[in-house]
C-alpha cells in the first residue's frame, strides 16, 4: 500500500532554484514553529499568504508558483497561483507555470476551459483520480517534449483530507517521437516531389 503524507500542501516551483528552495524552507519553518507555539496547523490559503508577503517583501527573488492542496477550513481543494511580484489568483480548474506552460497552455484551454466551471464551487471537469492522472501527465510529457528546461519523469501528489500521496510517472520521448515520424512519414511521399531542373549547357564560343 503506498504511503500517504499526512500534509495536504504542495508547492511547485520555477525559476531560480536557489531561490524557490529558500521560499520552500522559510515557509516549511514558519508552519511547524507556529504549530508548536499556538497549536495552529497551516492551510493551504495560509501558505499562499505567506508566499505573496515573502515575495512582495523581497522583490530581488525570482520564483513564479503555484500552491495547492485540500484546505481544510474551506473544506475543498484549492490552486493558487503567485507571481514574481506576490499577486496571488485562485484557478478554478487548473493552473500552468514555468518556461514549459507556454507550450501546453492550447491543449489544457482545448481539453477542460476554464470557463466551463460555474461558480458553484462542487463543479468538476475531471470524473476520476485516473483521469486526472492521465490529464497531468499527457500535460507535462508536452512541455517536455518541447521545452529544453522540462525532463527528467513526472512527479504527482494526488491529495485529499487525508493527504497526500506521491505518483510518478516515466515518459519515454524519444520513442513518442519515433512513432510519430513514422506515423508521418508513412502517409507522405515526396516522391517526384520538387524535381531538380537540369539545364543545358551552352556550347563553348568559338575565337576566330
Amino acid at each position: 500500500m503506498p504511503s500517504v503524507d499526512a500534509s495536504t500542501c504542495v508547492i511547485c516551483r520555477s525559476g531560480s532554484a536557489a531561490d524557490t528552495q529558500h521560499l520552500a524552507s522559510v515557509i516549511r519553518t514558519e508552519l511547524v514553529s507556529r504549530q508548536l507555539l499556538y497549536r495552529i496547523r497551516g492551510t493551504v490559503t495560509h501558505v499562499a499568504s505567506l508566499l505573496r508577503n515573502l515575495l512582495a517583501n523581497e522583490p530581488s527573488l525570482s520564483a513564479s508558483l503555484i500552491c495547492a492542496g485540500y484546505d481544510g477550513e474551506l473544506g475543498r481543494g484549492v490552486i493558487y497561483t503567485i507571481t514574481p511580484g506576490g499577486t496571488v489568483f485562485e484557478e478554478k480548474a487548473w493552473a500552468a507555470g514555468g518556461s514549459g506552460s507556454t507550450y501546453i497552455l492550447g491543449h489544457l484551454d482545448s481539453c477542460h476551459p476554464k470557463d466551463e466551471l460555474g461558480m458553484d464551487s462542487n463543479d468538476q471537469i475531471l470524473n476520476s483520480e485516473e483521469e486526472a492522472l492521465d490529464f497531468v501527465s499527457k500535460a507535462l510529457s508536452l512541455a517536455m517534449d518541447r521545452d529544453g528546461s522540462s525532463g527528467g519523469f513526472i512527479r504527482m501528489y494526488v491529495i485529499n483530507k487525508d493527504g497526500k500521496r506521491f505518483v510518478s510517472r516515466f515518459v519515454d520521448k524519444s520513442n513518442e517521437r519515433r512513432n510519430s515520424e513514422d506515423s508521418v512519414a508513412s502517409r507522405l511521399s515526396l516522391r517526384h516531389f520538387a524535381p531538380a531542373v537540369t539545364r543545358k549547357s551552352s556550347p563553348p564560343a568559338k575565337l576566330n
